[in-house]
């Protein structure tokens, strides 16, 4: 094997609960290259944690797995540090990440990744899948770049795939299936067009939406059919769509969790 063509496996398993009125971590298994940073438990009370990854990024042919379970009446958010780079895969190699959660009831998981950043030549494919009981809450939000845009990669990746499912008792309430091969197809008007950084979300909460965050052309959400709330976006900067988005999961979080605002520090 050469060095062009070795792959990492990287896992991360996590169970959080409550004790005594706090979440605590009491279970955090690791492997490089993927880690956490301590946990910190913000003002609101979640406990938040951050999953970095401590080299240049993800190479063809990388697999990653993470599993968290949250037990009832813990509270988590988990972070990424920095954007997840997909390195280019002369090979062709598909670098892979798998992520499970588990909620129990009365338990909250709010998992809100940085952008992923596809570079030329990168090929990757992901699943996500979240297993809630009745009264558990969840929040999920995801950010795709087009590419390295200001050096010129714009949809010169050559795969994205990732597939999202939510489950509660045995019933699926929400699924986004996102295949992404650049060619003459998305370059078309209509499709990407100007924009370059899209989102997408899903939230299950025991709240009702009244007051539902939308941009025109830009952002919009509603319930799908088995009552979880979802939301799609699209701006053409990163940093205006991280201010859309952000707006509308606080939005989202106060109807659906009757939740405080959360003050990240980073």
């Amino acid at each position: 094997m050469t060095l062009g063509q070795r792959t990492r496996t990287g896992l991360l398993h996590l169970t959080f609960e409550e004790r005594r009125g706090k979440t605590v971590l009491t279970r955090d298994l690791q492997k490089a290259p993927l880690m956490i940073i301590r946990p910190f438990e913000l003002p609101c009370g979640t406990l938040m944690v951050f999953v970095v990854n401590p080299t240049g990024g993800v190479l063809g042919g990388d697999h990653s797995e993470i599993v968290a379970e949250v037990g009832a009446g813990a509270q988590t958010l988990i972070l990424t540090q920095s954007a997840t780079r997909l390195q280019p895969s002369p090979s062709g190699a598909v670098a892979t990440q798998h992520i499970r959660f588990t909620v129990a009831a009365g338990g909250r998981l709010e998992y809100y990744p940085e952008r992923t950043l596809p570079f030329a030549g990168s090929a990757f494919h992901q699943t996500v899948r979240a297993d809630l009981e009745d009264g558990a809450e969840l929040g999920l939000s995801e950010t795709l770049s087009s590419g390295r845009v200001h050096m010129g990669e714009r949809l010169a990746f050559a795969e994205y795939r990732s597939r999202v499912e939510v489950w509660r008792g045995g019933e699926r309430l929400y699924l986004d299936q996102v295949k992404v091969e650049p060619g003459q197809h998305t370059r078309a008007p209509g499709i990407w067009s100007e924009w370059d950084y899209a989102a997408s979300g899903v939230w299950v909460g025991s709240g009702e939406v009244s007051d539902w965050p939308a941009l025109p052309g830009q952002l919009a959400c509603g319930y799908t059919a088995g009552g979880a709330v979802w939301l799609r976006a699209a701006a053409a900067r990163g940093p205006e769509l991280d201010r859309a988005l952000s707006t509308a999961r606080e939005g989202l979080r106060a109807q659906l969790f009757g939740a405080r605002p959360l003050q990240i520090r980073r």
